[in-house]
């Protein structure tokens, strides 16, 4: 009981009866709240003591007392800089040995890393009372997995020295080479593979929209001070050649412990071969190259049942069997948060719409239905809410990660308020569920698939019209509005086709009072008609926006095509195609990257502008322009690093946002203050005489 609801009960019985008016009750309730505070504040105060319980505005005065040097902040709280200083005692033990090296970068910037001594790989005349029979000046070329890490953190072949400091001179004397890993894995369990051919003939792809995506390894949590980072530590592509030779090792009988299908396999395949879906033991399981079209790929024989190419993301099973239904546990990659994804996607906006849902229905095609409560498809999901009446606050949450085919038509009529979300629900997970409270969901683990198109309309011509929330989807056709008067469309952490607003039908289903927010999402085009709803943009990569009528707002966008918009103001973005706007009295571009030939707002410190300010010769502004044109990782839909800035960029677009790190989606990641905070710390940690260089492996 907390000191509001408690000075009332210590009162003697005749206060509290005198007070029938309840002056005396709301003065101590005031009184009360305020004891509260001060009660919480002490109960604190033994937190702050700790640096992993300490409130973030204190962890650089307990770094202080330590020497520590302060760092770059990395987003909100106190970010890299608390494992800093909660290991720098550890660090300081162990200050210039190679694993600390790698807990040090690991803390400091939170890439997994793996140190190499690179003076140790060079090829030299081996003292015969010191050899070194691993040290091979010549490869054994019948060693083919370690032909593929050759050139790599992990290899052993011997090189000739270099002379070039680090990064781009690796193997020379004195020289160590910090090589991290920058994008995020992220394990999805158990997601519907894609058939190849209809129907199903053995031949899948384990991304549901039938890309060809690489699979990656998890990694482990974080690098220990007593050992070193190896391969199977690290979130770095999957091989081919290291999976296959395990799998053959384990079914000779190697007495090895498996570095890839130990108890937490980095594949997993389930399917259904006559005995329901069951998995598919590590015994019949290969790895194999499965490259060619769908028709030409090879299919494992023998015992063998399933083989999986991890490069290219695809699944073949043998000639004589054909399941319908194949299930994969695999793990994918990105740079951040952005897309769907098996990420945290807790956010306040969601739980505050959970915590008010007055209507909930939970989807699973796993589970068996419960009436009223758990059903097997979306569609008989939103089929449920349809027939809700007007004013209600409505929650849709799938608890898996299979897909569901066909389109959904959302019904948001007057006042009502609906999250279509993707979530962890153990309680709603059970046998027979009881007592749900939808605020128990937790927006994590889950990325399920819509295998069709999403179309929402509003209620016409309404007082208070309603709202839609579609949160953590990959929807592989398009999301519409239909003709109405729908208050507001939010869609995050989602991966889509189109998003788009439909022609009205008449003044009254013009959808004028809609505002359009897009979060953390991949699309493709964004499509609004003249006149047309405000639409706003946050952290999110598409690849084009055709809104000629309406306002747009942008912040932290990648888009690789034409913006035409009526009203624009954007910041920290990179706009990589023509831009048009009506309006140029209104609006400011901050930060941000615009080809050349764009009509736009004024700008403030945005490129090339800010390099062309004082050159005059024709020529030169041509070569700038060219020097700062993006360049990005890859442009495939579907691609880790799609729409990434790539290292090959400028230098002024690569720290070009507002606050010093690259423009584009990707700004929040900070990646220059990260490696600028190693680059600070790495001269107290480094032995005397040792040259340090942050190689980027991914």
């Amino acid at each position: 009981m907390s000191y509001r609801d408690e000075l009332m009960e210590l009162l003697p019985l005749l206060h509290r009866q005198r007070d029938a008016d309840g002056v005396l009750e709301a003065f101590l309730q005031v009184l009360g709240e305020q004891a509260d505070v001060v009660a919480k504040d002490l109960g604190l105060l033994y937190d702050d003591w700790f640096i992993e319980t300490c409130a973030d505005a204190l962890v650089p005065y307990i770094g202080d007392l330590l020497g520590v040097r302060l760092l770059y902040p990395l987003g909100p709280g106190a970010g890299r800089m608390r494992a800093l200083v909660a290991d720098i005692l550890d660090h300081r033990r162990r200050k210039g040995t190679i694993s600390g090296l790698e807990r040090l970068a690991y803390d400091v910037t939170g890439w997994p890393t793996a140190a190499v001594e690179y003076f140790g790989r060079l090829g030299t005349t081996q003292y015969l009372a010191h050899q070194r029979p691993d040290q091979l000046q010549v490869p054994d070329l019948r060693r083919t997995s370690d032909l593929e890490l050759i050139s790599g953190p992990f290899g052993t072949a011997a090189h000739t020295a270099e002379v070039r400091r680090p990064p781009a001179g690796r193997f020379g004397i004195g020289t160590i080479g910090l090589h991290v890993w920058r994008l995020v894995p992220q394990r999805v369990s158990r997601a519907t593979a894609r058939a190849v051919a209809d129907p199903a003939d053995g031949r899948f792809t384990v991304d549901p929209r039938g890309l060809d995506i690489p699979l990656f390894n998890p990694g482990s949590t974080e690098p220990s001070f007593d050992s070193r980072t190896a391969e199977q530590n690290v979130p770095a592509p999957l091989r081919r050649r290291a999976l296959y030779d395990e799998l053959e090792a384990l079914r000779a009988g190697s007495s090895e412990p498996p570095r890839w299908f130990g108890d937490d396999p980095v594949i997993e395949v389930f399917a259904d071969l006559g005995n329901g879906v069951e998995v598919i033991p590590r015994s019949e399981l290969t790895s194999a190259d499965l490259t060619g079209s769908p028709t030409s790929w090879p299919r494992p024989a023998g015992p063998i049942k399933v083989a999986v190419d991890p490069v290219l993301g695809r699944v073949a099973f043998r000639a004589d069997l054909a399941p319908t239904t194949v299930e994969v546990t695999a793990s994918f990659a990105s740079p951040g948060r952005i897309g769907a994804g098996a990420y945290d996607r807790q956010d306040p906006r969601t739980a505050d719409l959970l915590s008010r849902a007055t209507w909930f229905r939970v989807v699973s095609s796993a589970l068996a239905p419960v009436a009223g409560v758990r059903l097997a498809t979306l569609t008989d999901a939103v089929d449920d809410w349809n027939a809700v009446p007007p004013g209600a606050v409505g929650a849709i949450v799938v608890l898996d990660n299979r897909s569901y085919a066909g389109d959904l038509g959302i019904a948001v009529p007057e006042g009502s308020e609906l999250l279509v979300i993707a979530a962890e629900w153990p309680a709603a997970e059970a046998d027979v569920p009881v007592a749900l409270d939808p605020s128990d969901a937790i927006p994590a683990d889950r990325r399920p698939h819509l295998n069709g198109s999403l179309a929402t309309r509003g209620g016409a011509a309404v007082d208070v019209p309603g709202e839609l929330t579609l949160d953590g989807f990959l929807v592989e056709g398009s999301v519409g509005v239909a003709p109405g008067d729908l208050g507001r469309l939010a869609v995050r952490s989602c991966t889509l086709g189109d998003l788009s607003v439909k022609e009205p039908t008449s003044p009254e289903t013009d959808n004028g009072r809609l505002v359009i927010e897009v979060e953390r999402t991949l699309a493709a085009t964004v499509s609004i008609p003249a006149p047309g709803p405000e639409l706003q943009l946050t952290t999110s990569i598409v690849e084009e926006i055709d809104a000629p009528g309406a306002p747009v707002v942008l912040l932290e966008v990648t888009v690789l095509g034409p913006v035409t918009a009526q009203q624009l103001d954007a910041s920290d973005c990179v706009l990589d195609g023509s831009v048009t706007v009506e309006r140029r009295q209104h609006g400011c571009l901050r930060f941000s990257y615009l080809a050349s030939g764009t009509t736009t707002p004024r700008r403030y410190r945005c490129q090339p502008d800010l390099a062309l300010a004082d050159v005059t010769d024709p020529a030169q502004a041509a070569i700038i322009r060219a020097r700062l044109s993006p360049v990005f990782s890859s442009t495939a839909p579907g691609d880790p690093a799609y729409a990434r800035l790539d290292a090959r960029s400028d230098v002024a677009l690569l720290t070009g946002s507002s606050a010093g790190a690259a423009m584009g989606a990707y700004a929040e990641l900070a990646e220059p203050q990260r490696e600028a905070n190693l680059a600070a710390v790495l001269e107290e940690y480094l032995r005397i005489g040792l040259d340090a260089g942050v190689v980027q492996e991914s």
